[in-house]
């Protein structure tokens, strides 16, 4: 007796398994992206920092001792004049202490495991920026978005130039983009069952290990978790560990459970700042998300914008857009918008809402949002081809190639002033390395001199001027690696 045949696939079952397939190749195709245009180097502060606190971790350290002159300690010379970028001195010692938050390196020591350090940005950036497209999916959902108009929303965010900047480098704002969306996610989905709460505390502490300032999170969570007690002891506990292991890693390299490695970082910040700043935010977002962002200024006037869960979500963006108004780098330049990164996702999903709104009652708005949908992608295409972000990986090979010639053609007890490269021949070499804008050369060059060092510089090309005033004595080029240039220094001795 012949067996009944297998009933028929219900209809929407080959068309999500064509979507599945879809959704994998391009997230392979993503992954080849980042594969191939991502700089995985210790370059200049930031990416150079994040990795030699890496290191550090990986070793089991939280300090490391500068590299000093035989007989001379670390300050002899001016307080920071041994001390590369991504450094502070630690007060009172000779030892050396990351500058930048423990989070990333975290992070980094972590995936380290997969091939070492040099291996570990790639995979990490990866995970990030998949996690933030299906966060952001999910909360598009959470707001009866349309899973097209949800995936829509995630191929936006992967392909905006400041999102791929952040991408494509070892730097923090990815990382605390994925972490903060898992946060405010979780604070939405306790309502339903405390134990997300716990998640919630979980990804706060993460978000504030990677970014300090993403404690204003706390804000939003609390809009979100209500009047729900037990919520907030999931919460708290989940957010427990992350808070003692930073208070402990603060008070054990700054001194105190609440210092950072920043300094005075409020000297930099003022109302002086913020509507230079904010009118940069307005010239910026619009072309990084495209001009299609404007639709979300509609939103605050439709329905949706009275639920808790978009309330939660524009909490988090106006807190984090308004603090960095008053912040002076903020308005730099259009890279600089990268601390407004995590509320990226929020300006989308506003976009979505108010772009529904504006075409609710248009007949063929299907096929509007389509053509629309495929001029983002080509706008943002185009963007990123002229701002460069696909080529930062070419530049940034200078610091690795620069630590490499050092290597094959300077002897071992030489002495290299340098400033932009400090971080990453600290990183890729062991070279005594000497800050030419901090050092105190009434000292210093009677020292080097005794101990008959030879001495180099590794500059880039804006700093030569500076600091061949500043040091003096007879220079020699010898060679040109990518951006930087490299020297001999006889230094001219003292007239007596």
């Amino acid at each position: 007796m012949d067996s009944p045949a297998p009933a028929p696939l219900p209809a929407s079952r080959p068309l999500f398994l064509l979507s599945l397939a879809g959704l994998v190749l391009l997230a392979a195709g993503y992954a080849w992206l980042l594969q191939r245009h991502t700089s995985p180097y210790a370059g200049g502060a930031d990416s150079s920092g994040y990795l030699n606190s890496a290191a550090l971790l990986r070793d089991g350290l939280f300090a490391t001792p500068a590299r000093t002159l035989p007989d001379h300690t670390a300050t002899a010379f001016g307080h920071k004049a041994l001390m590369p970028l991504g450094f502070v001195m630690q007060p009172g010692t000779d030892r050396l202490v990351p500058s930048y938050p423990l989070g990333l390196p975290l992070h980094l020591a972590a995936f380290s495991v997969l091939g070492g350090l040099d291996r570990a940005v790639i995979p990490l950036n990866l995970c990030s920026a998949l996690a933030a497209a299906v966060l952001l999916y999910l909360l598009a959902r959470r707001l009866e978005l349309s899973r097209l108009s949800a995936l829509a929303g995630v191929a936006v965010l992967l392909l905006c130039p400041l999102f791929l900047f952040s991408a494509l480098q070892p730097m923090s704002d990815l990382l605390a983009l994925a972490w903060a969306l898992a946060a405010l996610y979780a604070a939405l989905r306790a309502r339903e069952k405390s134990g997300w709460a716990g998640l919630c505390g979980l990804a706060v502490a993460m978000a504030v290990l990677i970014r300090p300032t993403n404690l204003l999170l706390a804000l939003p969570v609390i809009l979100a978790l209500g009047t729900r007690w037990r919520c907030y002891l999931w919460a708290g506990l989940g957010g427990l560990p992350g808070a003692l292991l930073l208070a402990l890693y603060n008070r054990e390299i700054y001194g105190a459970p609440f210092a950072t490695g920043y300094g005075q970082v409020w000297a930099v910040f003022s109302p002086d700042y913020a509507l230079p700043n904010l009118l940069h935010f307005a010239r910026w977002i619009p072309l990084l998300l495209t001009p299609l962002v404007v639709a979300g200024l509609v939103t605050p006037f439709t329905p949706t914008a009275h639920r808790r869960d978009f309330l939660v979500l524009a909490t988090w963006a106006v807190l984090l857009i308004g603090f960095y108004a008053f912040y002076y780098h903020s308005g730099e330049t259009w890279w600089y918008l990268r601390f407004i990164l995590p509320a990226f996702p929020v300006l989308i999903l506003a976009t979505l809402l108010g772009g529904h709104a504006l075409t609710a009652t248009l007949r063929r708005r299907h096929l509007l949002w389509i053509i629309l949908f495929a001029a983002c992608l080509g706008w943002e295409t185009v963007l990123l081809r002229r701002l460069g972000v696909l080529e930062m990986k070419s530049g940034e090979t200078t610091y690795p190639d620069a630590a490499a010639w050092a290597r094959q053609h300077l002897p071992g007890n030489a002495a290299i002033f340098c400033m932009q490269v400090s971080g990453a021949l600290f990183y890729y070499t062991d070279f005594l390395i000497i800050r030419w804008d901090l050092a105190e050369t009434g000292p210093l060059f009677p020292a080097l001199r005794e101990q008959h060092r030879p001495v180099y510089a590794l500059l880039y090309g804006y700093e030569e001027a500076d600091a061949r005033r500043r040091l003096g004595g007879n220079w020699t080029r010898l060679a040109e690696v990518g951006q930087a240039t490299a020297w001999k220094i006889d230094l001219v001795p003292a007239t007596p």
